[in-house]
């Protein structure tokens, strides 16, 4: 077994191997100085370096180690200072993704997540491991304490006051369904609850009418109308004259029914008569009627006739007015200002050809109620604050118009956070 001796130019043994594998040495002391050199950087090794007159971050060395031939020389220690160069930058560049800013301070590099503050310009290459340990450990932690930003006072709305509340660790119920998060290093699966809490409750707070303080309410209101058509008054009677909209007369005619029965047949029958020349005669054989006897002397249908007076009523429209349009009622809904918590409903009135026979009662023109049916206001305008039908009729004292009022529902369709 041959026996290699590892020289440094100009220096002693280093090492002897006896197992004839040159290849082996080479693997374990590049290993070796690797290993050794990222712990010397990263433990103050380079500050030492520095305070020699060295290049930070580089390890130096002269001549050569030789072994038959050579195993490494300084260009391969270089190799190793870049190789782990690298790594730490590599590092460094994914923590700035996940929120870490690195500064250097008089003191060293330091670290912070602090969203406000921008990655300086720095060379990554010179940060200790034991830094980007630490920071690693605490990219994947919430911070604690930041404060809870109402988004109206970032907006720097006036009179809106910051909130002093502070953020909380998410978990699956804070996150939408179908969407995932990390937080505190661990992989969170969203499934909706908050989201599905608060759709409850606010369909619950929609249909029994209820808005949260700090909310204002959208009104909406669709747009109705009905036409204002007259209507006859009076109704048709079975006597001669005018009774309101209608002139009855009668006529006096003779209806004839005819009977119409089948033909009956009666049996023959011979009946003794000593003064007859045969002493006697038959009788029957005949068709008769059931129902209003005679004879007949062939099958058939009985043809007697009964003849009765009939009272024909005639009831004519005399008015002129069988397709008379007095006026269209039109209400619509107009939410001009949210912040009023109410809608303006405004009606409005189109004139037909029979507008002229409209008889209006004192007053105004229109009247406003409720679903119950009371009186709520007058005017062309009327301001709605709840939610709710509302009707509006014209003020006449017309008897033969068949609509007078137009029905609108006032709904709550959204909601506007309250600015002040």
């Amino acid at each position: 077994m041959k026996q290699y001796t590892m020289r440094k130019e100009g220096g002693s043994d280093i090492v002897r191997n006896h197992n004839g594998k040159g290849h082996y040495i080479r693997n374990r002391i590049f290993f070796l100085l690797a290993v050794t050199a990222a712990g010397w950087i990263g433990t103050g090794g380079a500050a030492a370096l520095a305070a020699q007159g060295g290049t930070v971050g580089c390890i130096h060395s002269t001549g050569r180690v030789q072994c038959g031939q050579a195993v490494f020389d300084s260009a391969d220690l270089r190799t190793v200072c870049t190789h782990i160069d690298e790594q730490k930058r590599a590092a460094a560049e994914a923590l700035i993704r996940l929120g870490t800013r690195f500064r250097q301070q008089p003191e060293g590099y330091v670290y912070d997540r602090n969203p406000d503050v921008c990655q300086e310009e720095i060379d990554m290459g010179q940060f200790e491991w034991a830094m980007l340990v630490r920071a690693a450990a605490e990219s994947q932690t919430v911070p604690t304490g930041l404060p809870v930003l109402n988004p109206e006072a970032v907006m720097h709305i006036e009179g809106v006051e910051e909130r002093t509340e502070h953020y909380e660790t998410a978990i699956e119920d804070n996150i939408s369904r179908g969407k995932a998060a990390w937080a505190d290093g661990r992989l969170l699966l969203g499934n909706g609850a908050d989201n599905d809490r608060a759709y409850r409750k606010g369909t619950e707070d929609g249909s029994n009418g209820d808005v949260p303080e700090n909310f204002y309410p959208i009104f909406a209101a669709d747009e109705s109308s009905v036409e204002v058509r007259h209507v006859h008054v009076g109704k048709p009677e079975n006597r001669d004259g005018i009774s309101g909209c209608y002139k009855n007369s009668h006529i006096i005619r003779e209806t004839v029914s005819i009977c119409g029965a089948q033909l009956v047949k009666t049996d023959p029958a011979w009946y003794p008569n000593p003064e007859e020349p045969d002493g006697g005669s038959w009788h029957g054989g005949e068709y008769t009627c059931s129902y209003h006897g005679g004879i007949y002397h062939a099958p058939g249908t009985c043809t007697y006739q009964d003849r009765q007076p009939v009272t024909v009523w005639k009831h004519e429209v005399v008015c002129g007015f069988e397709d008379c349009l007095y006026a269209v009622l039109t209400v619509r809904g107009t939410d001009t200002d949210y912040y009023d918590r109410a809608i303006v409903l405004t009606a409005t009135l189109e004139e037909g050809e029979g507008y002229g026979n409209l008889s209006w009662q004192e007053g105004d023109r229109f009247v406003w109620t409720d679903a119950g049916g009371s009186v709520v206001g007058t005017g062309p305008e009327y301001t709605a604050r709840e939610a709710g039908a509302y009707r509006c009729h014209l003020n006449i004292a017309n008897a033969d118009a068949d609509q007078s009022e137009v029905s609108v529902t006032v709904r709550k369709t959204g909601l506007v956070v309250r600015g002040n």
